[in-house]
């Protein structure tokens, strides 16, 4: 667990020294408006990890942290929609349902397109769930078949499956405090 923990925050630093460095390269050329918008974009992003980190998911929040390079031709960003929601008790729920859904996707989706993963997590007014959205974007001609194929597989998990232009939206709902 140690290892995967200093994998995670390798890749972490990574990613965090390229967004500085792009931040640094727009000052250094005097591009201090392009700089501002990618420093606008970073903070953005740290925000939406607070958000996350507020929701107590960690083993949720180290599969999005990992989604990248796990994933070979999916792409991930995510956007929270609610502050201080305790969903610690769906911790395992989200994980088990998202690692379903992309076994799915990587088996049925063509592994030569790049497919954008925006996952949304929404409170709902007046109850005690969060419902979970996955847009996956990438492919105008997905093959109807493999929608069909996707809603058989959850019939019984309560995964809403539905084609959007280009691509796929699958929704579900997770109990919160």
């Amino acid at each position: 667990m140690s290892e995967e923990v200093i994998h995670v925050l390798q890749h972490y630093r990574h990613d965090l020294m390229n967004r500085l460095q792009v931040v640094q390269g727009y000052l250094s050329m005097g591009k201090t408006e392009k700089a501002e918008e990618k420093l606008y974009e970073v903070l953005n992003f740290y925000n939406e990890e607070r958000k996350l980190m507020s929701l107590n998911v960690p083993a949720f929040m180290l599969w999005i942290l990992e989604f990248n390079s796990n994933f070979e031709n999916f792409r991930l960003t995510y956007k929270i929609h609610a502050e201080y929601k305790n969903v610690h008790i769906s911790d395992s729920i989200l994980v088990e349902q998202c690692r379903e859904i992309m076994e799915f996707c990587i088996k049925e989706l063509d592994p030569l397109v790049l497919y954008q993963v925006f996952l949304e997590l929404k409170e709902v007014p007046n109850k005690p769930i969060m419902k979970v959205v996955l847009f996956i974007n990438g492919d105008k001609e997905m093959d109807g078949l493999v929608i069909e194929e996707m809603k058989n597989k959850f019939v019984n998990k309560e995964i809403d499956i539905d084609r959007t232009i280009d691509g796929l939206i699958i929704g579900f709902s997770v109990p919160c405090q």
